[in-house]
């Protein structure tokens, strides 16, 4: 049996772990025009080989899930060793950065005006007094007085369920098994949550959120305003 890669394949691809089966084949199509030999020369050889076996295991349900579990393996051990640094978030308004232990991942973010005493991972949001998530799952964000005035972006990476990328929601406890959500057909997974903040914000404001991902339910937030 062929030994799990080293390589992240999804990183290779250029492609998200949440990836549907048809972007993984928009994404090794556009990659193998590019560096097929008899268009990029005999150097390539090694380069589209490699993208063919990324292709390969990704479009195959039964690979991906196997991969997946490999991938989380890993990770989990990466979690736990000495020093491994927490996941954490940053942007500047037109990407936005999520790393963790041994993997990080970027994305354009078209987001206008990020306010970022607002911005960034959930706990760490929680934990200087500026966001909070109430019992019922609504995101509520504390804002002084200028920021509701002046109006922006909040971007908050926050732990939502998800459909589960490898099944594609279809497991279920009499039907299918995933690897990755076992039975349930959905994941927890990191997602950025963009909260826009109209000018003159007023207190107790509540605004829907823009996820920008398949598969997630409608987020909601409450615009607090201190002072």
């Amino acid at each position: 049996m062929r030994a799990p890669p080293t390589v992240d394949l999804y990183l290779l691809l250029g492609v998200s772990r949440s990836a549907s089966g048809a972007e993984i084949r928009r994404a090794y199509r556009k990659l193998a025009l590019l560096h097929h030999p008899d268009r990029a020369g005999a150097a390539s050889a090694q380069k589209f080989a490699s993208i063919a076996e990324a292709y390969r295991m990704l479009s195959d349900p039964t690979a991906r899930s196997a991969y997946d579990a490999h991938l989380l393996q890993r990770e989990s051990q990466s979690a736990f060793a000495p020093g491994a640094a927490q996941a954490q978030a940053q942007g500047d308004g037109r990407s936005w950065t999520v790393s963790g232990p041994g993997w990080s991942a970027s994305f354009e973010r078209s987001v206008p005006n990020v306010l970022p005493r607002v911005s960034g991972p959930i706990d760490r949001l929680q934990a200087v007094g500026v966001a909070r998530l109430t019992l019922d799952g609504l995101l509520e964000l504390s804002l002084n007085v200028a920021e509701a005035a002046a109006g922006g972006s909040a971007v908050v990476e926050m732990p939502l369920k998800v459909m589960c990328p490898t099944c594609g929601g279809v497991a279920s406890p009499r039907g299918v098994w995933c690897v990755r959500c076992e039975h349930a057909g959905i994941v927890t997974e990191s997602v950025a949550v963009v909260v826009p903040i109209p000018r003159a914000a007023r207190d107790g404001m509540i605004v829907t959120a823009s996820l920008r991902r398949a598969g997630v339910a409608q987020q909601r937030a409450r615009i607090r305003v201190a002072g």
